[in-house]
């Protein structure tokens, strides 16, 4: 089961799509939710109806039966769950994805969506949107820090540091180790650090939340196949028969790249290598970083985590989906953004509430789905 966080807006906007946030690799959906001024909120404001994924191992997603019993028990330990962390990136494409579309319609009625993705959560929608018997379900794609080529291959440290954690996922969960973090950070955890944020533009609270809430598990199959994408360059199928790559120019869906200068998983050359790359007539290429005039060059979760990010990244997303939905009238788009408050945390217990606005788990498609198991009820 795959869990989804529905967001409902005070006053919906029945001429816009619902947004999917879809997050990245050894992250849960709090990813979202951490800061205190988040992008599901700011969405929620402009009328959208806003579905929070939590992926295959990662928050509340689980397996049903006595595997699920047990590893509810062992998600409170360091040990690893039964039976999990053998899913790959394929699988979350053309399973899961389809799964979530269908959630959705089941209970908003709409048949296509507006996915936003960060990083794997951008980076699996491109195998979608290029075998999918039905891409046009994605109306409206939005990638934050999201390519699958490489402008420099292969990228050794994270190489080494992938390869690192597949040793480590053989007898420990890397996710929940890291969980005192929250409170007591070890020596030398700043080298790990700048892969995911820029310490200057992220509030130490977030950081906290981050190692407390958000990090997860990634997945061994996952890993294994970014392997050959971090050593070579290029995004290929687990079974390494299809690089993804050379299917660019089959997306023709609207797209808009979010990328931060300060990246490193996901640096400007090769987020430009993928952007000029997709078939879509209608894409955008957003920079955020001091040259571009903002206040800070953005780094890989700084696009969602910084301290700037709601008032230089989140308007601009908001703005670029405004004009793509079809009910809205142009006159009508510049929308004043009303404060969620609601969903705003405040100290731990903010936190949780936030961080839960209504779990709604969703069955995969490849699970027998009797009567009752709509993706309706709790966990």
């Amino acid at each position: 089961m795959l869990g989804i966080r529905r967001v409902r807006p005070s006053f919906p906007d029945p001429g816009k799509l619902p947004v999917v946030l879809s997050h990245g690799l050894g992250l849960n959906g709090t990813f979202w939710t951490i800061t205190d001024d988040h992008l599901p909120a700011q969405l929620a404001a402009r009328g959208y109806e806003v579905f929070v994924v939590d992926h295959r191992g990662s928050g509340s997603s689980h397996r049903k039966g006595l595997v699920g019993r047990i590893n509810q028990g062992l998600r409170q330990t360091p040990l690893l769950e039964l039976e999990e962390g053998r899913w790959n990136v394929d699988e979350q494409s053309f399973y899961d994805v389809p799964a979530i579309l269908d959630y959705v319609k089941a209970v908003t009625g709409s048949e296509r969506v507006n996915w936003v993705g960060h990083s794997l959560g951008g980076m699996l929608m491109f195998p979608y949107l290029e075998l999918s018997p039905q891409p046009g379900r994605i109306a409206n794609f939005v990638g934050m820090g999201a390519t699958i080529i490489l402008a420099d291959a292969p990228q050794t440290d994270i190489l080494r540091a992938n390869r690192g954690l597949r040793v480590l996922l053989r007898g420990m969960s890397t996710g929940r180790i890291a969980r005192p973090m929250m409170v007591i950070r070890l020596p030398g955890m700043a080298r790990i650090d700048r892969f995911y944020f820029t310490q200057q533009n992220v509030d130490r609270r977030t950081i906290s939340r981050f190692y407390g809430y958000t990090l997860e598990d990634p997945g061994r199959g996952a890993l294994k196949q970014l392997d050959p994408y971090l050593e070579f360059g290029r995004m290929v199928s687990a079974d390494g028969k299809i690089d993804y790559t050379n299917l660019l120019g089959k997306i023709k869906t609207p797209t808009l790249f979010i990328a931060g200068d300060a990246d490193i998983m996901s640096d400007i050359p090769s987020t430009m290598m993928t952007f000029n790359a997709l078939g879509s007539s209608d894409k955008t290429l957003l920079r955020f970083g001091r040259l571009e005039g903002q206040v800070a060059d953005y780094g890989h979760c700084d696009l969602v985590w910084s301290r700037y990010a709601p008032r230089e990244v989140f308007p601009a997303i908001s703005d670029w989906l405004d004009h793509h939905q079809p009910g809205v009238v142009p006159s009508q788009q510049d929308v004043s953004l009303r404060p969620a408050t609601s969903l705003r945390p405040v100290g731990k217990e903010g936190v949780d509430a936030d961080l839960r606005p209504g779990l709604e788990p969703v069955p995969l498609r490849w699970q027998a789905v009797d009567g009752d198991e709509l993706g309706l009820g709790k966990p």
